[in-house]
């Protein structure tokens, strides 16, 4: 401004020779030639970082997403320099790309969660990006604040340099302020919008026209069931299920109890009239307290403390017990779907059969027996189907009491063979959530005892008195009454009579020898559980590695030589259906061992909490 002042002032007034001139050099000239660098730097920095996004992510589409968090920073750092009334600078400026850049390592915590969540098996977009935002809101705001902290002095300094120190911190600090709050709701809608490919945008005619489209080359599922894998059917479960949402709830309210530990009793508030100190009508009132001595206090919040912890961990071995749960029925659905289709392709043998059957009777070429036995074999198979169907029914509904949902899920494309990863040392499983709430009990029961120990310790008394006196007093002093006289109070209550306090301790103590003695059952009941299950997994997957190496290819050779070999008329309808009866219990024992497999993975991965 003042450059500005200086020129119309030169233009105006100042007239000089040919061949002279005037310049103006000093902050004003360093400043020009700042802004030509930074006319330079700055697009540079930006193409820098949108290149590194492409890198990170082989996305343009995520690179620009993450580029929104450019101009929301932009917001706040303008906004700063406005409410301190600084102008923009080369310091400023400065400031601006170093925000950039924090602001946009916001935005890659937060969408790198979102597409870890989405390769996870996640499909609802809402799901992904509230959970992503929730795990991630501690790094974003631990980010913004590191950097916001480090400027603050720098913002705030009066000393040498200050004028350089304060434009860049201030837009450094508001802007990061602003872009984290931003950030954290604008960024994910965006995702929202981005990953729908903008849908809103398109067309209605586009949109009936591509509709019509995909029913035409789609077969669309009549039972209107909804595909979900594991993971999802998981996170799913623990969100809904009451039972887990119900140990929450009891957390919270132990959670709550913890500011009751300090209970006082009610202050005793009293007042006199009468003969008190002679014959004399007096006034007298007074205040009184009593309470446990303070270090009962403590116990008491400690003992709350160690119960909300349990709860908490309560809440673990509920969510355990959970994700086990929906893995067997998750799994179990998906043994029904290997079934169905092994009995869907025999009734298809058999349905044949009975079809030829039928019609070489008819002809005369043979008798009712092969009729009646291709029908008995038919009508076996679809009683299998009808009983496999009502099975699936039930656990069909376990499945959504499990997911406390209405939905009907569907299991298919999930694979069917559950793999567990190592053998995993017996030590570790004392991590199990079941072993740590024991553990708590523990805890628990020595907090009692130090509770019930305190309360040995005397409890305190405190109270104030004020009276008036008529009359002549000890100092022969004559008094009328408008004198008022102050004591105070203090007292000390000694436990004389301690044998039942004493007997709660013994008791408490006791009740943590309980404790510890079910800590230890339990260490041996899960580690015994768990190499058993653990025998179980081996002696299956060897049976299971043992049908895939060859019974199952002799299994599928086997049904394919009968039909060949009963077509050609080379053998019998009984030693055809022998064949395929020996080809359908192979593939049938099969699914059964890849059963008891999964269900042998899925103890192993209940104990140590997968």
């Amino acid at each position: 401004t003042i450059v500005n002042e200086l020129q119309s002032r030169v233009d105006k007034q100042l007239k000089f020779p040919t061949g002279y001139y005037v310049t103006y050099g000093g902050a004003f000239e360093n400043l020009n030639a700042a802004k030509q660098r930074l006319l330079i730097a700055v697009p540079v920095s930006l193409l820098l970082i949108f290149l590194l996004l492409y890198f990170a992510f082989n996305s343009v589409k995520q690179g620009l997403l993450i580029y929104s968090a450019i101009p929301l920073s932009a917001i706040g750092g303008i906004l700063f320099l406005a409410l301190r009334g600084m102008p923009f600078s080369i310091s400023a400026g400065v400031g601006f790309i170093a925000l950039f850049g924090v602001a946009v390592l916001n935005g890659i915590v937060l969408i790198s969660e979102f597409n870890q969540l989405k390769k996870e098996g996640m499909t609802d977009l809402k799901r992904i990006v509230l959970m992503g935002t929730k795990v991630r809101l501690r790094p974003v705001l631990m980010t913004a604040f590191v950097a916001s902290l480090g400027f603050f002095p720098m913002a705030v300094s009066n000393g040498a340099g200050a004028e350089v120190q304060r434009p860049l911190a201030t837009v450094v600090i508001g802007g990061l302020l602003i872009a984290t709050f931003l950030t954290l709701f604008v960024l994910p809608v965006l995702y929202i919008l981005f990953e729908k490919g903008f849908r809103a945008a398109v067309s209605k005619t586009t949109t009936v026209m591509v509709s019509i489209i995909l029913l035409t080359l789609v077969s669309q599922r009549s039972d209107g069931q909804t595909p979900i894998t594991l993971k999802a059917a998981i996170d799913t479960a623990l969100k809904n299920n009451l039972q887990v949402k119900q140990e929450q709830l009891k957390a919270k309210y132990q959670q709550m109890l913890v500011g009751t530990s300090a209970n006082i009793p009610q202050a005793s508030l009293f007042g006199e009239v009468g003969q008190i100190n002679s014959s004399y009508s007096d006034t007298k009132f007074g205040l009184s307290q009593s309470f446990n001595f303070p270090t009962v206090y403590n116990r008491q919040k400690e003992l709350l403390k160690t119960d909300w912890k349990n709860s908490v961990l309560n809440i673990a071995v509920n969510e355990a017990i959970l994700k086990k749960q929906v893995s067997q029925v998750y799994y179990s659905l998906v043994y029904m779907e290997q079934k169905k289709r092994l009995l869907q392709y025999t009734d298809s043998l058999y349905l044949g059969f009975y079809q030829k059957a039928v019609l070489r009777l008819a002809k005369g070429e043979t008798n009712i027996l092969e009729k009646t036995s291709a029908e008995t074999l038919l009508g076996q198979v679809q009683m299998q189907l009808n009983q496999l169907k009502d099975d699936e029914a039930i656990l069909q509904l376990q499945f959504q009491l499990l997911l406390n949902s209405t939905h009907v899920f569907s299991t298919k494309g999930a694979p069917f063979k559950l793999n567990f990863a190592a053998a995993v040392d017996t030590q570790l499983l004392k991590e199990h959530p079941a072993l740590k709430l024991l553990a708590q009990q523990q805890q628990i029961a020595d907090a009692a005892i130090r509770l019930e120990k305190s309360k040995l310790l005397p409890d305190l008394s405190i109270g104030y008195n004020n009276s008036s006196i008529r009359g002549i007093g000890a100092d022969n002093k004559l008094y009328n009454g408008s004198n008022r006289f102050n004591s105070v109070q203090l007292g000390v209550g000694i436990p004389i009579f301690a044998g039942a306090q004493k007997a709660r301790i013994n008791s408490a103590r006791i009740n943590k020898q309980v404790a510890a003695n079910s800590y230890a059952m339990e260490v041996q009941n899960i580690t015994s559980a768990y190499l058993a299950a653990d025998l179980q997994y081996r002696k299956f997957l060897q049976t299971v590695a043992y049908f895939e190496s060859t019974p199952l290819k002799n299994a599928e050779l086997i049904a394919r030589t009968a039909n060949q070999q009963i077509a050609a008329g080379n053998i019998n309808y009984l030693e055809w259906a022998q064949l395929i009866n020996q080809a359908t219990s192979i593939n049938n024992d099969y699914l059964e061992a890849l059963r008891n497999l999964n269900e042998a993975a899925i103890q192993l991965n209940y104990f140590i909490n997968q």
